[in-house]
């Protein structure tokens, strides 16, 4: 299967913002962007600092406000935003500044911190691959799960990531069955890989996406097409969002807690561009 790389570049008008956590992480994703730009992010770590202490982040915020950005979400860049030291302050400051807040995780300290968690206001994406130990250890360097049994009925706002890929692409709809018996998922994002740098390694993975999303196009009919050219399948009674990330129309505001701040929605380009200038 030949791989189209190139990007949308007819972007919307901005909708919302990222902060992205820069440190060590506890999962090893194969896929990670922060891989993308492993040598520019090298020693960067501001899980402990806190965040009035971020370079630029005051202007970020002015940033949000002169595009009308209300939508602020929580991620990581190379980490997982659960990690971050001063997580439920940084909600708390941008609710008080009335921002809408949400949250990107792989759900690993969940358990531990779903009272942080539920103070977005914004859904929380959490990132669910597989199911199986062996297919995780491949696609995130370890086998054990998240207690999604647990972690899910207790979020307020949950909504789910899957990133389809060469190790998970038989197990997609078998994720599917498991996530369906949980009422509170807003919706599942499946997600295709993105990368800057490593087209040669991830081009498989690209393909596997476009082999699932074939087949589910064959066997289900479109609910919706949804904004920024996602579209939206009814699978087994959960709502399935096809996102081919960089081929959406979408676009955002980046901050990185090392003081970068693009505004592009391309993150690793936006960071790469942008850093020269700090």
């Amino acid at each position: 299967m030949i791989v189209n790389w190139d990007k949308n570049r007819s972007r919307e008008k901005y909708t919302f913002a990222n902060i992205n956590l820069l440190g060590r992480c506890n999962f090893d994703c194969f896929f990670c962007l922060g891989k993308d730009m492993k040598s520019e992010l090298e020693g960067k770590n501001q899980l402990n600092d806190n965040f009035q202490n971020w370079e630029n982040f005051q202007e970020f915020l002015e940033l949000c406000c002169k595009y009308n950005i209300n939508k602020i979400y929580i991620t990581g860049q190379n980490t997982d935003s659960l990690m971050y030291y001063y997580l439920r302050e940084l909600i708390d400051y941008l609710r008080n500044r009335k921002f809408d807040v949400g949250l990107r995780t792989n759900g690993c300290l969940a358990l531990d911190k779903i009272d942080i968690i539920n103070q977005c206001n914004l859904s929380v994406g959490y990132s669910i691959h597989s199911l199986n130990p062996i297919t995780n250890r491949s696609i995130i360097g370890r086998s054990n799960s998240p207690d999604w049994d647990t972690i899910i009925p207790k979020t307020n706002n949950p909504r789910i990531q899957i990133v389809i890929n060469r190790y998970n692409e038989q197990e997609f709809f078998e994720i599917l069955r498991y996530l369906e018996r949980f009422s509170n998922i807003k919706y599942i994002q499946a997600r295709r890989i993105s990368t800057d740098t490593r087209q040669d390694i991830l081009s498989y993975d690209v393909a596997s996406y476009e082999r699932v999303y074939t087949e589910v196009n064959k066997i289900f009919p479109i609910e919706r097409k949804l904004w920024f050219d996602a579209e939206e399948y009814m699978i087994y009674s959960i709502p399935v969002v096809f996102w081919r990330t960089v081929k959406t129309s979408v676009n955002s505001i980046n901050y990185f807690t090392d003081g970068v701040i693009s505004n592009s929605y391309f993150i690793v380009e936006g960071y790469l561009k942008n850093c020269k200038k700090n």
